[in-house]
């Protein structure tokens, strides 16, 4: 399976949700993975524009048991079709586009949430609490945070 990659325009935010003094998420993993959830959440993806390659991550860093089956799920709920269990290299690196399309789209939304905020952490909870008021479930946060 490819490296998983993402925008060198999410670098900076990224870095200052994870390493930062008031990091919220442990790990950059946990970031794109709750940004992905955000992408699913609005049924909406966002191709990838620039990439560095050399920062794409093996999949063996998402550390966390059922990985390969939420890469399975959402590509089998996007396609609409079982073809990604089939095991190709083809159909494992679409796995992965979908993932990262999925992610990229929710880095897009918790940057203009998050970005300007002088408490990211208040306004994750703020996008999370409206989630929730409004019916649309909130994307799945045990262990990202």
């Amino acid at each position: 399976m490819r490296r998983i990659q993402r925008d060198v325009c999410h670098e900076d935010f990224i870095k200052r949700l994870t390493s930062s003094d008031g990091a919220i998420f442990k790990e950059m993993w946990r970031v794109l993975l709750f940004a992905a959830a955000l992408g699913i959440r609005d049924g909406k993806r966002r191709p990838l524009e620039k990439v560095d390659s050399g920062k794409a991550m093996p999949e063996n860093y998402f550390s966390t048991p059922g990985w390969r089956g939420f890469l399975y799920l959402i590509e089998v709920a996007d396609s609409g079709d079982s073809a990604c269990l089939h095991g190709t290299e083809e159909a494992q690196d679409g796995l992965i586009t979908t993932f990262e399309e999925y992610a990229n789209y929710g880095l897009h939304v918790l940057s203009e949430r998050l970005g300007a905020s002088a408490s990211p952490l208040d306004e994750l909870i703020s996008l999370l609490l409206e989630a929730s008021k409004s019916g649309t479930p909130a994307p799945i946060i045990d262990d990202l945070i």
